[in-house]
């Protein structure tokens, strides 16, 4: 989908893809003594802690099958280690590919800013819906009741009708305590999935806000 829109992707590679995992790997062993491999080091301080990272890449051709992953060109590779109050931490390794011709300095800036938003979505999912402070942790619930809350939080945001301007958690909040405030999106085609990446559905706002707030008492 993401290459028939013509558009790139940038993946982490995970232990759900051993195959693909192994043989990144052992791509860049290969490489590891070969001075002319592309590599970035940066160290970053602020904050009480010192970071540092560095990122490689190396062409994914040979290495990477394009019928499964259409268009990839690049492999990456960034290793990290941070000292916080001068305790270290134990060094970690994240593997990548990407349909982008990226060179290491690129492939740690991309990196970097993906994992800006996420922190920065996870924050409004704490602020908003309390999801930290969650005590649901049986079986699937956690991921379950975590989707549910960015769906919710997709609809929320994609709310026209508010000119107060109010924050999105007194929306949510009244979303799921008055019918009034619900009704208008009960039929809106909006893309709830948003950032989990799924498709476009149509929401029902009432059930949705509800079911939220509801498991929003689960938390202390």
């Amino acid at each position: 989908m993401i290459i028939a829109k013509k558009g790139d992707y940038l993946l982490m590679v995970k232990g759900n893809q051993p195959k693909l995992l192994e043989a990144i790997e052992i791509a860049f062993i290969d490489q590891h003594d070969v001075k002319s491999v592309d590599r970035s080091a940066l160290v970053e301080r602020g904050h009480g802690r010192t970071v540092g990272q560095i990122a490689s890449v190396l062409s994914a051709k040979g290495i990477i099958n394009p019928g499964d992953w259409p268009n990839c060109v690049t492999i990456g590779r960034i290793d990290s280690m941070r000292v916080v109050d001068e305790k270290e931490s134990d060094l970690e390794r994240c593997y990548y590919i990407t349909s982008r011709a990226l060179t290491a300095e690129q492939l740690a800036a991309s990196v970097r800013a993906r994992w800006g938003v996420e922190n920065r979505f996870h924050w409004i999912l704490d602020v908003s819906f309390s999801e930290d402070a969650s005590t649901v942790a049986k079986d699937n619930a956690p991921q379950n009741l975590s989707m549910l809350r960015k769906i919710a939080l997709n609809i929320i945001r994609a709310d026209k009708t508010d000119t107060r301007k109010s924050s999105l958690r007194l929306k949510r909040k009244g979303a799921a305590r008055d019918d009034g405030v619900r009704e208008p999106h009960a039929g809106d085609q909006i893309d709830m999935l948003g950032e989990c990446g799924g498709p476009a559905l149509q929401p029902s706002w009432s059930s949705v806000a509800s079911i939220v707030y509801i498991t929003r008492q689960s938390t202390p």
